[in-house]
């Protein structure tokens, strides 16, 4: 009688190891699924004085182009100029414009960071054509 307690004694213990090891297990690959997207992304930096600032009439991006291209980001079209996006507020677009038009006026560098993967601001047909503006900094 005392065996078979004991090894009920025992295959408890190890069905309660089990149990903890597939909670862990379960957790590190949940966090891993929300934060791998996060992780991959990284932003990049570009300095350099604005050449030339695009509007239009009929849309709400603004393409910029800096005498610096910066690093390729392979999944946007265009590897010479940048985009603040139409997705981001209208307040947001108009700090960012102000600070590159103001850079330009007085001949000053910028610093425009945007992200190493992804991250591509959509014209016409191409949903993947510019780099997206993350940040701007007036050095």
């Amino acid at each position: 009688m005392k065996k078979l307690e004991f090894k009920n004694q025992k295959l408890e213990e190890t069905m309660k190891l089990l149990k903890g090891k597939l909670a862990l297990c379960t957790t590190i690959m949940l966090l891993t699924t929300i934060f791998s997207n996060e992780a991959l992304a990284v932003w990049l930096n570009v300095k350099g004085k604005v050449t030339s600032i695009y509007t239009y009439a009929s849309r709400e991006t603004i393409i910029v182009s800096l005498d610096n291209v910066g690093a390729n980001v392979a999944e946007c079209s265009n590897k010479t100029a940048f985009a603040i996006s139409k997705s981001i507020s209208a307040e947001a677009r108009s700090r960012m414009y102000s600070l590159l038009l103001a850079a330009h006026s007085a001949n000053r560098e910028v610093t425009i960071a945007f992200n190493d993967v992804g991250g591509c601001e959509p014209w016409d047909a191409n949903a993947s054509a510019y780099r997206r503006i993350a940040r701007v900094n007036n050095n």
